[in-house]
C-alpha cells in the first residue's frame, strides 16, 4: 500500500501552498539516505563500511529522539540537527567539527546525487498539474547550488513554481529557518498555510516544523520511518490529502 497505513484519510487543511525538495523529492537517484551519506563520507575521505555508517547513523537518530522526549522545548531544529552530526561524528569517530563537517556533507552529498543517476519521479507532472489546476500556490525550496532553475527546466518542472529557492543562492541550507521564511515571503503566505513536501526527515519534516510548517515526508522504500509525521510511499498520494 503506498500510502502508510497511520495517515489513511488524513488530509491537510487550510493549505495555500506547498513547497517541494528537489533531490530525492521529485527527482531521485537509485542510492537511498543511508547510502547517500555512505557516499558522502567516502568523497570527504573517511574509509567506512556501510554497515558501519548505518549503525552510527541508528545510533545518532537514537540519542536525538531521547533528547527530544526529554526535552521537547530545547529541542529546536538547529539544535536536533547539530546533535545527530556530533553523535554521528563520535561514533564513526570523525576528526572534523560540527560546522566544517555539515558543510562538507552538504556538499559532499550534492556532489554524489549529481554524479548518480537521476529519475523524474513517475507522479511529478500529473500531481503538479493538478495542484496547479487547483489554485495551490507552489514553490521549490531546496539544499542545491544556484544552477537549480536550470536543473528543473532539464525535466520540465521549472513552470510550475512561482518560486525556486536554492540554499547557495540564500546562504542557508535546510533545516535552518532561514531558507524556509524565504519561502514563505516569496509567496506572502503564512506558515499555518504552506506544506513543505520532501525525503529528508530531519532537514525537511524537522526544518519546516521549526517555523510552523506542515510537512510530509517522502519514504519510497521504507527505510526511513518515523510515527511523528505524515509518510507517503508515493509522491502522487499527496493529491488527496490537500
Amino acid at each position: 500500500m503506498a500510502m502508510r497505513n497511520r495517515q489513511r484519510g488524513q488530509r491537510l487543511e487550510g493549505v495555500r501552498a506547498i513547497f517541494f525538495d528537489v533531490g530525492g523529492t521529485l527527482v531521485y537517484s537509485d542510492l537511498g539516505h543511508l547510502d547517500l551519506l555512505h557516499q558522502a563520507l567516502l568523497a570527504i575521505g573517511y574509509r567506512l563500511t556501510r554497515e558501519k555508517v548505518m549503525e552510527a547513523n541508528d545510533l545518532a537518530r537514537r540519542a536525538v529522539a531521547r533528547s527530544r522526549r526529554r526535552h521537547p522545548a530545547r529541542m529546536n531544529t538547529h539544535t536536533a540537527s547539530r546533535m545527530w552530526l556530533q553523535h554521528l561524528a563520535a561514533a564513526l569517530d570523525l576528526d572534523l567539527t560540527s560546522e566544517v563537517l555539515e558543510r562538507e556533507l552538504a556538499r559532499a552529498i550534492r556532489m554524489v546525487e549529481t554524479h548518480s543517476p537521476e529519475t523524474l519521479d513517475p507522479d511529478a507532472h500529473d500531481l503538479l498539474r493538478d495542484l496547479q489546476h487547483r489554485k495551490f500556490r507552489l514553490g521549490v525550496i531546496s539544499n542545491w547550488g544556484e544552477d537549480l532553475p536550470e536543473y528543473l527546466t532539464s525535466f520540465g518542472l521549472a513552470d510550475y513554481f512561482e518560486v525556486v529557492i536554492a540554499s547557495e543562492a540564500v546562504g542557508a541550507a535546510k533545516p535552518h529557518r532561514e531558507i524556509f521564511l524565504r519561502g514563505l515571503s516569496a509567496l506572502d503566505v503564512q506558515p499555518r498555510e504552506a506544506v513543505h513536501v520532501g525525503d529528508d526527515y530531519w532537514a525537511d519534516v524537522v526544518g519546516a516544523r521549526g517555523i510552523g510548517i506542515q510537512a510530509v515526508l517522502i519514504d519510497r522504500d521504507g527505510q526511513d520511518p518515523h510515527a511523528d509525521c505524515i509518510t507517503l510511499a508515493r509522491l502522487g498520494d499527496l493529491a488527496a490529502m490537500v
